[in-house]
């Protein structure tokens, strides 16, 4: 009978260590697949940002591109035959090539196809683009607005551009040439490098219709290449404009993970992308340590039961090592990397995994019992607020992120995920279990690439794009408030000449050090400053009236002379100046408030100052608000 009950209790005990294996087993797949798709979504946010990053950039240039042809088209249209036409017309391009640094070329091509003048130092005579695809569109074609082109081989220095071209109309409707800005393919593949997307990195720059218009590394077989029928045209884009995939590569044959970006400006489309051979040796590399252990601990656990079976006359040692080897497995099966809680509906905590202790820097035991909400900050304690009255309301799951101080004063940001219990017959009142993990690395790599997009990388300054966005939201802040607005344009004084004789390392030093200037001086957290574009720089002034803001833009120009940066061909100082134009919001005019009539009335402030002889500050009233002082001789 003895015998009869020790084999029964021998076999349960195998069937039940068969069971642990199985599910020991199981929650290690299930543990390493987590950790592969967390690894997975970590790279295609990260090429979802790289993508949008890309994007701004490209709508950037595209905008610069097209901004000179109307310039163009209206002069043409307005000079009709005239003879002087051409110098005319070439006198425009090489103002326009100035202001806007990322064009290749910009040309005029005539209703015969013919080059009648260009910025290009290339240009051969008696060469004729009748045959080119934009010139045939825009014959064809009434429609007047900026058209982005397939790429070419450029006739004019045998690079690869993007044409970006407008039909010109002559006062009759007739077809009457076409203007073009070009855009070296080089430009963009350069502006990728910037990106860590691994080695085996690549990024598409497509238009809406599906046709390739730049890829990095280069591949010229990929140029106009149409990618409309793949999945990402007939399947991704139709849901939502920014996301991730998965895809072979039509142009080399690699499988990729990919984040894509589609602009609502210019419809231009990016896919950045890492092959996913890549990002598998990157998970493989932190799951290999986890391997060697799992397989130790296998056997260690075979061994031991292989000893078990030997020594059957052990029985009561044998039990006890089942029973630790039981004990270890529920610790391993209960554990996780993440905080998980539960609370009542009181927001009391009912329990709290020991993963605290890392993440939050606080103990189980001194948590449990304690409301979430105690020791919270104010943002924090809104933000959960407001999640639980949605949890009340019907929401099953509500997800968030806050900033955490550990009691060390280490911060760091939480994203923790709410699930609402299912009530049951012994406990009808609502509970709540959180998880909570650490995002502060995620964030961070986010709050950069956002940073990267916005900032300028010569003076540290706002770019245009970031300044823009931040103008509508102030003239609306003003509006609402009416509180006045006042913006200053500034430009440094003959920094063509600088270049030209300093050369271009030199000037971006005179730049960078203007930068230090106007953020050193404009340092308040509701005013923008920017480099708006070359040697020009803005400035937004909140709740700044013209009064105020003249004592600002003295400053300025005071510092900046201050800085002594010779320039021989600035007169009569002999160094680096700036003239500044102030316009001002006034929130007592009954005129309402528009963008381009304070830039329009910052410009000619600006003009004025140029034309009274520069070095000094002048406002809307056009008059000058200072005047420079004479410096001793250098």
């Amino acid at each position: 009978m003895d015998f009869t009950v020790l084999a029964y209790r021998t076999k349960l005990t195998n069937l039940w260590a068969l069971c642990g294996f199985l599910a020991f087993a199981a929650l290690f797949c299930w543990t390493e697949y987590s950790n592969w798709r967390i690894q997975v979504a970590r790279a295609e946010a990260s090429l979802e940002q790289t993508a949008k990053a890309i994007t701004l950039h490209a709508d950037d240039v595209i905008e610069m591109s097209r901004l000179p042809l109307a310039s163009l088209v209206s002069e043409i249209a307005d000079g009709g035959n005239d003879e002087d036409l051409p110098a005319r017309i070439k006198v425009l391009i090489a103002g326009q090539m100035k202001a806007a640094p990322t064009l290749n070329t910009l040309s005029f091509v005539d209703a015969n196809g013919n080059m009648v003048a260009t910025s290009s130092q290339d240009a051969q005579a008696g060469v004729n683009y009748a045959d080119r695809e934009y010139f045939i569109f825009h014959k064809t074609h009434a429609l007047t607005p900026p058209v982005v082109g397939r790429p070419i081989e450029s006739r004019l220095s045998h690079r690869w551009i993007i044409p970006i071209s407008q039909r010109v109309a002559l006062p009759d409707g007739s077809f009457g040439g076409v203007v073009v800005s070009t855009v070296t393919l080089d430009h963009f593949i350069n502006f990728f490098r910037n990106f860590d997307v691994g080695s085996d990195g690549a990024f598409l720059l497509m238009r809406g219709d599906g046709i390739v218009l730049a890829r990095g590394p280069a591949e010229p077989n990929a140029f106009g290449l149409d990618l409309s029928t793949t999945d990402l045209f007939t399947q991704y884009l139709k849901h939502q404009a920014m996301g991730a995939y998965h895809y072979r590569s039509p142009i080399d044959g690699t499988d990729r993970a990919g984040g894509y970006f589609q602009s609502e400006r210019t419809g231009i489309i990016v896919v950045a992308s890492s092959a996913e051979r890549q990002v598998f040796l990157l998970w493989f590399g932190t799951a290999k340590p986890r391997w060697i252990y799992a397989a130790i601990l296998l056997a260690v656990t075979l061994a031991a039961a292989i000893d078990w079976k030997r020594q059957t006359n052990m029985r009561h040692r044998t039990e006890a090592l089942v029973a630790a080897r039981e004990a270890e497995f529920r610790l391993l099966a209960e554990s996780s990397s993440d905080v998980i809680s539960r609370f009542d509906e009181n927001g009391i905590r009912e329990y709290v995994s020991p993963s605290s202790t890392e993440i939050l820097g606080i103990e189980p035991a001194r948590l449990i019992g304690r409301s979430v909400f105690e020791d919270m900050a104010d943002d924090t304690t809104a933000l959960v607020r407001q999640a639980a009255v949605r949890l009340k309301a019907g929401s099953t799951q509500e997800k968030f992120t806050t900033r955490h101080v550990k009691p060390g004063g280490e911060v760091v940001w939480l994203e923790t995920a709410l699930s609402k219990l299912p009530a049951s017959p012994d406990q009808p009142a609502t509970r709540v279990v959180a998880i909570t993990r650490d995002v502060s690395r995620h964030k961070k790599m986010q709050d950069e690439l956002d940073t990267l997009a916005h900032t300028d990388d010569l003076t540290g300054l706002s770019n245009r794009r970031f300044f823009n966005m931040r103008f509508e939201d102030m003239m609306q802040q003003a509006v609402r408030t009416a509180t006045p607005l006042t913006l200053l344009m500034i430009d440094v004084d003959r920094f063509k000449l600088y270049n030209d004789t300093y050369g271009h390392a030199a000037g971006d030093e005179c730049l960078r050090q203007i930068g230090m200037v106007i953020r050193d001086c404009v340092n308040c957290l509701d005013d923008v400053a920017a480099r708006y574009g070359g040697e020009e720089f803005s400035v937004l002034l909140a709740d700044t009236d013209g009064t105020q803001a003249a004592l600002v833009a003295e400053e300025l120009r005071a510092r900046v002379e201050g800085l002594r940066l010779t320039h021989a061909g600035n007169p009569p100082l002999g160094m680096a100046t700036i003239s500044i134009g102030i316009a001002s919001h006034d929130p007592a005019s009954p005129s309402p408030f528009k963008a381009q009539a304070l830039f329009a009335q910052a410009d000619d402030a600006l003009y004025l100052a140029k034309s009274a002889g520069r070095n000094r500050v002048v406002g809307t009233a056009r008059r000058s608000l200072s005047e420079p002082t004479p410096s001793p001789a250098l």
